[in-house]
């Protein structure tokens, strides 16, 4: 998509006049998008302890319509760095936005979301600040791979409709009609959730969109959606679901909404209500929908409607007409932060919403999520199953196996047709002593008879990136994405994630959308990866630290061809080792069954 920036910016940059920091003003709405509800969103937007509530998304329109929260101030712009397309672990790693099409600082594609069309195509959707340019009522962009996600085209922005989009992407595919269904936000007034549908696998959405939440005032901002289709043979089979949470002037609980008839409406007329004063346990946030191979329809939810916070869920039993009492699903989360913030270095917000996933055979149930499990250790991720439809649920499961107090956070879940395997994905700073570079990680599990065995974690990420905030002009300062998600076939799991680590002209950091595909067998042949060794020098018997992915079982470290002893941690991450006589001036090698990994510097050997 071509995004086009005013003569007078391009002046600019051209002559290198914005090389020095400078003010950036919020562009926001313009007189014809004020609505008669202002005065209501006003308050909403005022209220420190509701907008913190919001998803990034919600925060970021009401920050455009009534202006920065925090006023941002540009970084110098420097010259682009080349990012290293190195696969790791076998994985490469895809741009799914075209970065080139960035022409502003509005430059931040996150929060993705994803669904396999027909034959090899891949959809993927996400945040996109580029499309808020020229006065569009748009922030939000999709990509389409026709190869299995080998390449992306991206495909711009959405159609413009009346309202405009306001990013929180959500897609469902109908896999008997064909349709793909695009959810978001809506740009203004916001009590309306844009229902987009796409009868082309995937290349274009019409402009006829549908309310996917009538009967809102429009003093209502309705947030944090997420979509869902029945693709089960029988009754039920097509229809389409909605979970979200309102925000009226005040209160709001969470709610739901149905079509039957492919999308063309939703009801009933201002929602379902599953939270409220009515059930004790008004609020919440993080909805997430799924349909068993019954056809129950199940209502996840971050739920803070009581002094503990936790994961719930609602299930119903008659296509979403009604749903049963609540059921807890977590133990009562430590994150006591707004939404579950789990208060991780870097300074961007995060939540404790789940997601889930049901094995479409068996009919169990999956939920993830992310908790702190001490002051020192911030951020793990957590599997929860339940074996009878959700009316009971396992104690947590620890995914990640680092071993360390680093983060772990905001995790995903997929299960493939054939109910034989499922994946997590979540993002992980392992790799970093100190805890602020941020990888794409993923954990494999075989299923079986209720059982969930997983298989090491491993690496997606090719290379880690940082936290980036607080540098584009129309994102809260905060906000570096919401949620991620994974698709499934019986041959391969698809993940989409927000990664930070290539630059352009204005970013050192640049947030983009990158894809891997990962063989449902897990990673088959795990080579090792060095990431990092301390310290960087010392004479011959100075302990070293190799810090690392995939070292277990190895047979070898060397210091420029001279062999030293050394052991391995559990986990595999972490190798203890010594500077062996003989050792000279060069690169760390360790060797596995597996592989070989060459630390990326040279050990400086001292006398």
């Amino acid at each position: 998509m071509k995004r086009h920036f005013p003569l007078a910016g391009s002046i600019l940059l051209a002559t290198g006049l914005l090389l020095a920091p400078t003010t950036i003003h919020l562009q926001t709405a313009t007189a014809q998008q004020v609505a008669p509800a202002d005065d209501a969103l006003r308050q909403l937007y005022n209220d420190k302890r509701r907008f913190e509530e919001l998803s990034g998304a919600a925060r970021t329109a009401l920050e455009r319509r009534f202006g920065p929260k925090v006023p941002l101030r540009a970084p110098a712009y420097p010259a682009p760095v080349p990012s290293a397309e190195v696969p790791l672990d076998g994985f490469t790693n895809v741009l799914v936005n075209n970065p080139a099409a960035d022409r502003t600082a509005q430059d931040t594609q996150s929060e993705t979301t994803i669904v396999l069309g027909s034959g090899s195509t891949v959809v993927a959707a996400y945040n996109d600040s580029g499309s808020f340019l020229g006065g569009a009522s748009k922030f939000t962009g999709y990509a389409v791979s026709t190869d299995g996600g080998t390449t992306f085209v991206d495909k711009g922005a959405l159609p413009t409709v009346t309202g405009g989009d306001a990013g929180d992407p959500g897609l469902a595919r109908d896999t008997t009609t064909g349709t793909i269904y695009f959810l978001t936000l809506e740009f203004s007034p916001g009590n309306s959730l844009k229902v987009f549908r796409s009868t082309d696998n995937g290349q274009t959405f019409s402009s006829a969109v549908s309310n996917g939440s009538p009967g809102f005032p429009t003093s209502t901002f309705n947030d944090k959606a997420w979509i869902t289709v029945d693709n089960f043979p029988g009754p039920g089979n097509g229809n389409v679901y909605l979970g979200f949470r309102p925000f009226p002037v005040s209160g709001g609980n969470m709610a739901f909404t149905r079509s039957t008839d492919g999308g063309a409406t939703f009801g009933p007329s201002g929602g379902l209500a599953l939270t409220g004063s009515a059930t004790g346990d008004a609020g919440g946030q993080g909805a997430f929908v799924l349909v068993g191979p019954d056809h129950a329809v199940y209502y996840f939810w971050y739920d803070s409607g009581n002094s503990k916070r936790r994961i719930s869920v609602r299930k119903s039993t008659d296509l979403g007409v009604s749903f049963a009492p609540k059921v807890q699903v977590s133990a009562n989360l430590l994150a006591t932060g707004t939404n579950g913030d789990l208060g991780l270095n870097g300074g961007f917000r995060t939540n404790s919403f789940p997601h889930a996933a049901v094995n479409p055979v068996s009919g169990d149930l999956y939920a993830v999520y992310n908790d702190r499990a001490s002051s020192a250790d911030r951020g793990n991720v957590y599997l929860v199953t339940s074996t009878d439809g959700g009316a009971t649920w396992s104690s947590p499961i620890l995914v990640n196996d680092d071993g360390t107090t680093n983060d772990q956070f905001m995790p995903t879940v997929a299960v493939t047709p054939d109910g034989s395997r499922l994946i997590v994905g979540f993002y992980d700073r392992r790799l970093d002593p100190n805890n602020s570079l941020i990888d794409r990680f993923s954990a494999i599990a075989t299923l079986s008879g209720g059982a969930v065995t997983f298989a090491p974690n491993f690496r997606v990420s090719s290379q880690s990136f940082p936290v980036v905030i607080g540098q584009d002009p129309v994102v809260n300062t905060t906000y570096m994405g919401d949620y991620d998600q994974i698709a499934a076939d019986n041959a391969f799991f698809y993940s989409t994630w927000g990664d930070n680590r290539d630059s352009n002209s204005f970013h050192t950091n640049q947030p983009d959308v990158r894809f891997a595909k990962i063989p449902v067998t897990g990673t088959g042949t795990i080579t090792p990866t060095i990431a990092s060794f301390t310290p960087a020098s010392g004479p011959v018997g100075t302990p070293v630290t190799i810090t690392g992915t995939n070292f277990t079982g190895a047979t070898a470290v060397t210091f420029r061809g001279a062999g030293a002893t050394f052991s391995v941690n559990a986990a595999g991450t972490q190798i203890n080792t010594t500077v062996p006589t003989g050792a000279r001036t060069g690169r760390i090698r360790v060797t596995t069954p597996n592989g070989q990994a060459v630390s990326a510097t040279v050990f400086r050997v001292t006398p």
